[in-house]
């Protein structure tokens, strides 16, 4: 048996530590234009530059036109110009890791550019949307007045995320801020959404594929070297990367996570077994922190021993947090300690300041549970329940959820996303109206009793 030997690693994420500074260090993945096969890096390069272009005449036209409407009726003013959307807008599509986030910052880097960075699911209406990102698509904002700044490149990650929850209207937000948007703006989506019909039919969509496994394997070799892991074999690697399905974050996530683990088990059994986000340890991690911690140290003992991924683990502790404290004023402190610890992730990703990772992890874990500060002696069970998104990046359902998802999906082409958000929420209250219509939509999906019962819960 070959045990695994390490160099001691910083607090720094790989993926971040690894991400390429340029597209010339990148090994890019394959993209398509409909059934065209593309250079993604030159495609985005020339869609870049060329918006810069298209905007500055535009610019200068609309300023004449201002100085011409300032003199005359309103009956004989001109509209200004619009920057047409396939000029001001890309979208990458393709599943989480495969590098769409890092080809943008690549490219940022080498036109020396700043990106302006927003995640689509986290604005789920018109009116948050609208306020997230009319500032960002502005000429100037603030600081520009005060020193002297790049030129913005605007990334909208997860634009897939956005529909379907309380407002219907994200998409037209969307379209109109690329109509007005000063900075080229290239978005996310992990996949194909019906509800972003309207979105595709104005720009151009890259379809954007997984890395080869050879491609793979050649960066985790690098990694590995320049981590000093020894002790992994080729095959070991293969194994890897075969478990991971063209995901190259989950890759790199898994070395960073075994060159953290324990090292006198079988290579096979724990690469098998290695699992970031275990079910189990966070359904104990979330019951202990909120039950058994006390003081601020034993929050950080806790949080330090485990190997649940720090964003995962904060998704957990925000979808359970009212389980658990219940007082409104505990609440209120909770979420407050939350905030700042999303302010913190977020300086961090922006200027990779990951020496505050510490603070991030105090403020959510210790800071979010030490809000509790009614706990009575004979506590009853919590139910601990998922975050509705991964670390990932992927819908998380339980087994009920999954198996209805499937069945729904036999039947409709709908995502995950849309089978858990809309349909089912529906197929609940048609069964709630009539225990025959139950029958009906029981029969038709072939339900089992499990099923069922979930679409009769209030």
């Amino acid at each position: 048996m070959v045990k695994l030997t390490i160099k001691p690693n910083d607090k720094m994420p790989w993926v971040e530590k690894y991400r390429p500074k340029s597209v010339n260090d990148m090994a890019l993945p394959s993209a398509r234009v409909g059934r065209q096969k593309v250079n993604i890096a030159e495609e985005l390069r020339k869609f870049i530059v060329e918006f810069f272009i298209e905007r500055i005449k535009i610019n200068e036209k609309n300023k004449a036109i201002r100085i011409y409407n300032r003199t005359h009726e309103e009956k004989e003013q001109k509209e200004e110009l619009k920057l047409a959307p396939e000029k001001a807008a890309v979208l990458l599509e393709g599943p989480p890791g495969v590098g769409k986030t890092t080809i943008a910052y690549a490219l940022a880097n080498d036109l020396n550019m700043e990106v302006i960075e927003t995640n689509a699911s986290d604005t789920r209406t018109k009116a948050s949307l609208e306020s997230k990102l009319s500032e960002t698509t502005k000429s100037k904002g603030i600081m520009d007045f005060i020193v002297e700044s790049k030129k913005k490149l605007i990334l909208i990650d997860e634009v897939d995320g956005i529909y379907g929850v309380t407002d219907r209207g994200a998409v037209p937000t969307i379209l109109k801020l690329i109509e007005n948007t000063q900075f080229p703006i290239i978005m996310c989506s992990n996949e194909y959404k019906q509800s972003l019909q309207s979105l595709y039919t104005k720009i151009k969509k890259f379809e954007i594929e997984s890395l080869t496994n050879d491609e793979m394997l050649k960066i985790a070799k690098k990694i590995v070297s320049k981590e000093k892991i020894t002790g992994l074999s080729v095959s070991d690697l293969n194994l890897i990367i075969d478990k991971n399905h063209g995901d190259l974050r989950g890759v790199i996530n898994d070395l960073q996570g075994i060159s953290q683990g324990s090292f006198d088990k079988d290579n096979k059994d724990l690469i098998l077994n290695l699992n970031r986000d275990n079910t189990e340890e966070i359904f104990s991690l979330v019951r202990d922190l909120f039950q058994k911690v006390n003081t601020l140290k034993e929050a950080r003992a806790l949080t330090n021993k485990s190997d649940v991924d720090y964003n995962f683990l904060y998704k957990w502790i925000n979808e359970n947090l009212t389980s658990f404290i219940r007082l409104n004023r505990e609440i209120v402190n909770a979420y407050e300690n939350l905030s700042l610890a999303d302010e913190i992730f977020g300086r961090i990703k922006k200027n990779q300041y990951w020496s505050l990772l510490p603070y991030f992890y105090d403020l959510f874990a210790g800071g979010v549970v030490l809000s509790r500060k009614n706990r009575p002696p004979d506590e009853s069970y919590h139910r601990i329940v998922f975050p509705r998104y991964t670390s990932s990046g992927f819908f998380s359902l339980n087994a009920n959820e999954k198996s209805i998802v499937d069945k729904i999906q036999k039947k409709y082409v709908v995502s995950d996303i849309e089978a858990v958000q809309d349909f089912i929420p529906f197929l609940r209250s048609l069964c709630s109206s009539s225990r025959k219509l139950l029958g009906n939509v029981s029969d038709w999906f072939e339900l089992d009793a499990k099923e069922k019962k979930l679409l009769k819960q209030e």
